[in-house]
């Protein structure tokens, strides 16, 4: 084999070592295109766990709002008519306890 031939086939096998690796780089499975698919994941789920948060929040006042020993007349109201036992224009009073028990 030539001198000419050798270099220029070192140089064929370095340009489609430099080219796989750079294809993987940019199309592989931890490349730079799996790497912006990823990022745009990840913000998509930061948003959705955002947005469980804030859902999660609002259940947890109205958990808090129907508890027996602080109970919301608003909250308690609007079950109420959703179960059927109050019309929509019906409405609750809350009594104390002190004229509750008597």
């Amino acid at each position: 084999m030539s001198r000419l031939a050798r270099r220029h086939s070192a140089s064929a096998v370095l340009f489609l070592v430099i080219a796989y690796f750079g294809y993987h780089a940019l199309h592989g499975e931890r490349g730079l295109l799996a790497w912006i698919d990823h990022s745009r994941l990840v913000e998509l789920r930061r948003h959705e766990l955002a947005e469980l948060q804030v859902r999660r929040d609002r259940l947890r006042l109205r958990v808090e709002g129907l508890q027996e020993n602080r109970i919301s007349p608003d909250l308690l109201e609007e079950e109420l008519k959703k179960l059927g036992y109050l019309r929509r224009n019906e409405g609750i009073i809350l009594l104390p306890e002190t004229e509750a028990t008597e």
